[in-house]
This record gives C-alpha cells, structure tokens and sequence, in this order.
C-alpha cells in the first residue's frame, strides 16, 4: 500500500501548532514564580529565542503554500522512514541554527525543510519501517516545552504540572 503524501495543508498545520505550543510554553513560563528558575535564567534571552523562533515560523507558514510535490516527497519519506525523535532533533538544530543567525537562513519552507530532511537522512539516525507520515509530523514537536529551554541547565523550570495540563492530550511525548 502506497504510502500517503504530506500535503502543504499538513505542514501548515504543524507549523501552526507549533508556534502555538511555543506561545502556550511563553505563557506557561510567565505564570510561574520566579524562585523556581535558576538564578542563571535570563528571561529576556529566552523570550527573545521563543520570539525568534515564532517569527521564523510565520516566514515560513508565508512560503508553504510554493513547496512542490517533490519538495512535499522527500518530506514524506523523511516523517516516514525516520522516528519523530530524531527528526526533532535535527529540525530543532536547524531552527536554532537560523533563528541564532548562526547560518544564512532558509527563507522559505521549501529550503528549511529540504535542509532538514538532507541532515536527517545524511545522519542515518532513527530509521524505521515505513510509518504515517502525517502522525510522525505530528510528533516532530512537543506542544510541552517545544524548544525544550526547560531542559537547559540555565532554566531548569519545571515541566511536571505542565505536562499533566497538555492541552492536546492525543499527542504524547515519545
């Protein structure tokens, strides 16, 4: 059985939840008392990153709809042959890379995501018997911490009430 084809509506989507699972994790982060942040937090670092990365998302929610179906392929053969873990990983790399002004940015949605797809493949990391496209790019970002800046040593907030909070609770953390 032919496997389903991501669609410009399916990256779409993902985006748009994650920028705001990104938002949610903003305000999330605002509610909480200060005595439970490292004394090395810097809040303005961190909201400008959050910043950051919800402005990348909205140049590339405005450059999804050119993505071509070849474009659209190697990203379904990307959600579908690798674990959402390690796709995670390198589009989280990627996103840092661009909104740190580390590399030249990939404007559009269509370079972003070949850039990622390229790594992910180049690593070889995470394959896995052909699975659902749509449901691994459903995994590709936790809608909890999604940047995962809790998990930095400077941050360290807790992530534990949050998490019994999700507000999107058929997706899990794998």
């Amino acid at each position: 059985m032919p496997k389903q084809m991501l669609t410009v509506e399916d990256v779409e989507t993902m985006l748009k939840r994650l920028s705001g699972a990104i938002e949610r994790d903003q305000t999330y982060v605002d509610g909480l008392p200060r005595g439970l942040f490292s004394h090395q937090y810097d809040d303005d670092l961190w909201r400008n990153w959050r910043r950051g990365h919800r402005t990348f998302i909205g140049d590339l929610l405005a450059t999804v709809g050119a993505m071509s179906p070849t474009d659209l392929r190697q990203l379904t053969d990307v959600a579908s042959g690798f674990a959402p873990t390690a796709v995670r990983k390198v589009a989280l790399e990627t996103f840092a890379e661009v909104v740190g002004e580390c590399v030249d940015a990939d404007k559009t949605a269509r370079q972003f995501f070949a850039r990622v797809a390229r790594e992910v493949v180049r690593q070889g990391r995470g394959k896995r018997p052909a699975g659902d496209p749509r449901e691994a790019i459903s995994q590709w970002f936790s809608d909890i911490d999604p940047l995962t800046i809790a998990q930095d040593p400077e941050c360290g907030y807790p992530l534990d009430v949050r998490a019994s909070m999700s507000v999107t609770p058929h997706r899990s953390r794998p």
